[in-house]
């Protein structure tokens, strides 16, 4: 039988990373199809039709879901309709892989993880997938996993990003750090710097952290500053990984790279262009958590990256959004 996948949200993320990632899994894995899309805009849907190929595309979900009946749904909506959507597709039983945040705070994911009950789902943090991020997970549990770790350093910093919501972009430092470190978040210090001249709820913001394991983690959020870059600082017992993150095509960091240092001394390069194909969608890992959902399901495994894995970020990108000091 054919596995065929459906898409909703025609929108940017879909076109420059998610639709790109499909087809390429489409055409990598006979019997798969790229079956149709759905935006509510029919002009967006048609050209996101037309850019890959696809066969059919739809303005009703449930007109797509009902003629279609795909083996995995992909939602790439706005935020604030992520989660009536996903308790939508969820509850007529089908496998979702959902954009980030799955849900704006706690009530809105436990709805979701209501209506997931038994129905395989994935949350897209594509920071998770991205080579360079696996790779130095790689590293770190050759090197004796993450008891090894003594501190996390991340740091996001965005150039005139004036919005009105920037914990949704936050969200992915929140669970990268989570993910390196291999454990929760068990407390949690905030501090802000307001800067009302650039809009009312603009901030740069930082987060003091200790996770469950004893892992301590600072996190900063600079998102009207001069550069768009994300890097990371991961520090061990004898050693230092450093990652320049490939957030996206003409980023500052380009393709990204991974340093080992120790003894104060570079022991270690990985460019990022050496790790993969340097198209945007693999560099930036969204073709391997499609990869890894579309795998799985053929295989009938579970997915501990499903919805309730981004309750904690979540409540924690809620925290920020209602400038809470702190959380535990």
């Amino acid at each position: 039988m054919d596995f065929k996948i459906c898409l909703v949200g025609c929108g940017a993320i879909a076109l420059q990373q998610h639709g790109p990632a499909i087809k390429l899994y489409e055409e990598l894995n006979p019997g798969t199809i790229f079956a149709a899309c759905c935006d509510v805009d029919e002009e967006h849907a048609r050209n996101f039709k037309e850019t890959f190929g696809l066969p059919k595309y739809y303005t009703n979900i449930d007109q797509m879901l009902d003629e279609e009946q795909p083996q995995a749904v992909a939602l790439t909506v706005p935020t604030g309709l992520t989660a009536s959507l996903s308790c939508k597709i969820l509850s007529k039983g089908y496998p979702l892989i959902l954009e980030k945040p799955p849900g704006l705070n706690r009530a809105e994911t436990l709805q979701m993880v209501e209506h997931a009950k038994g129905i395989p789902n994935f949350v897209a943090f594509n920071r998770r997938y991205m080579p360079l991020v696996q790779k130095a997970v790689s590293l770190i549990n050759a090197w004796g996993g993450a008891d090894k770790i003594t501190h996390i350093s991340y740091r996001m910093i965005r150039a005139g990003r004036a919005d009105a919501d920037f914990s949704t972009t936050a969200i992915h430092g929140i669970d990268l750090v989570k993910y390196i470190a291999g454990a929760d978040y068990k407390g949690i210090t905030f501090t802000y710097k307001e800067m009302p001249q650039y809009g009312e709820s603009v901030a740069n913001f930082h987060m003091n952290c200790e996770m469950e394991n004893g892992v301590n983690a600072s996190l900063d959020f600079l998102p009207m500053s001069g550069l768009n870059t994300e890097r990371l600082e991961i520090n061990m017992h004898d050693g230092l990984l450093v990652l320049h993150l490939p957030i996206w095509a003409g980023c500052f960091d380009g393709f990204g790279k991974l340093s080992h240092y120790t003894n104060n001394e570079e022991v270690l390069l990985i460019k990022g262009e050496d790790q993969c194909s340097t198209d945007e969608y693999v560099l930036g890992g969204f073709y391997h958590e499609n990869k890894i959902f579309f795998d799985g399901l053929k295989q009938g495994e579970t997915f501990p990256s499903g919805i309730m894995s981004g309750l904690q970020a979540v409540e924690i990108a809620d925290c920020i959004r209602n400038r809470r000091k702190s959380y535990a």
